[in-house]
């Protein structure tokens, strides 16, 4: 079968017809391309990594010796990022991950790089940063190391590594007297920004790269979704109160909201919008960060805006189809957490002197 393309991947594929079962399809690191030329070029790349594992596998099955080319971790992983992570909708934070694992391994060469090395890393690493970062480090690290067999590294090193144990931060819901004291301390365009991620449910990278095109007034077009299992573009509903805070704009700019754009990358500037309302947040007193118990910009729009939505009877398909989710995944933990508030009113009923009638019923006026 030799190479082969898949509709899901932009990579070529080998299919290895002599390696152990289960191992046989394996990704290259070499993307397809878009133009006739580049689909030429890249196929025949792909076509002498396919014929270069296959020698590989013929020696390893005949017992022959292999010789592997000799690499630091440096090198490897600067190459790595640009070729492969500088392709993916995360680079940004990928790439400061990249120099904390440099920094990290940096000098050693990279067949030194194994699982009991790995693990005093993360031991180490734990007393500066959370469990959580840790972890996020450690996957981007693993498919690194994945991609050097066998040119590099005869097996992968890191099976079996565990991550660190996490205890989740307690996160919460904004209410509504929240809401209404921390939109009176934004500006108007950070207004705007709220709405579009509490009414319209729309990710903070997405509401960013709006442009007033994309405004098609009782909808807004996303045109480029930023959650990397979502690509193809898709609208969202406008709602009064958003329809009101983004006519109040300025349009001077193709985009709707350009003064959140002078950063230089998509993480910073979502990060000054989470800076405005940490700032809102302290002016109306009100506590931000999942650290202090506090909100924070995702679960106070998206989270608390899908919650409203379905506490308040939409649909559990409506609401998935407006925050754009490929899985019920998490509409199913809200929904839970919803109905568990439902549940804690219900139980609160028994204990009334008045009846609550069902669905269909009256209730009876008394003589």
């Amino acid at each position: 079968m030799g190479i082969f393309t898949r509709p899901d991947s932009p990579w070529w594929w080998l299919y290895l017809e002599t390696a152990p079962r289960g191992q046989r399809k394996e990704k290259t690191a070499i993307r397809i391309g878009t133009t006739a030329a580049q689909r030429r070029d890249n196929r025949r790349d792909a076509e002498q990594v396919y014929h270069q594992r296959m020698t590989e596998l013929a020696a390893h099955i005949h017992r022959l010796p292999v010789e592997r080319a000799a690499i630091i971790f440096s090198t490897y992983a600067t190459t790595y990022s640009r070729n492969v992570l500088s392709h993916h909708r995360g680079y940004a934070r990928e790439q400061e991950i990249v120099k904390t694992l440099i920094a990290g391994f940096g000098p050693l060469p990279l067949p030194a790089i194994d699982r009991e090395r790995v693990q005093a890393w993360m031991t180490l690493r734990r007393k500066a940063v959370s469990g959580n970062t840790v972890n996020r480090e450690v996957a981007v690290l693993k498919p690194m190391l994945r991609a050097a067999v066998p040119k590099y590294l005869a097996a992968y090193p890191l099976t079996g590594l565990k991550k660190l144990p996490v205890v989740p931060p307690k996160r919460r819901l904004m209410t509504p007297a929240e809401e209404a004291k921390i939109l009176t301390h934004l500006a108007p365009d950070d207004r705007a920004i709220f709405l579009c991620g509490s009414d319209a449910l729309v990710r903070c990278g997405d509401i960013l790269d709006l442009r007033w095109e994309d405004d098609h007034r009782q909808a807004l077009y996303i045109r480029d979704p930023k959650d990397p299992t979502q690509s193809r573009p898709y609208e969202v509903p406008v709602s009064r109160r958003l329809r009101v805070a983004l006519d109040a704009l300025p349009k001077s700019d193709p985009y709707i909201f350009p003064r959140r754009r002078t950063a230089s990358t998509p993480r910073n500037r979502a990060r000054a919008v989470r800076m405005a309302l940490q700032a809102a947040c302290a002016a109306a007193r009100i506590r931000y960060g999942r650290a202090a118990g506090g909100i924070t910009f995702h679960w106070a729009t998206r989270r608390t805006g899908a919650t409203r939505m379905l506490q308040r009877g939409a649909e559990l398909k409506a609401v998935q189809a407006i925050g754009h989710w490929k899985r019920p995944d998490v509409m199913l933990e809200i929904y839970a957490e919803a109905s568990s508030q439902a549940a804690r009113q219900a139980v609160e009923l028994v204990s009334h002197s008045r009846a609550v009638p069902g669905k269909g019923e009256r209730v009876k006026k008394r003589a």
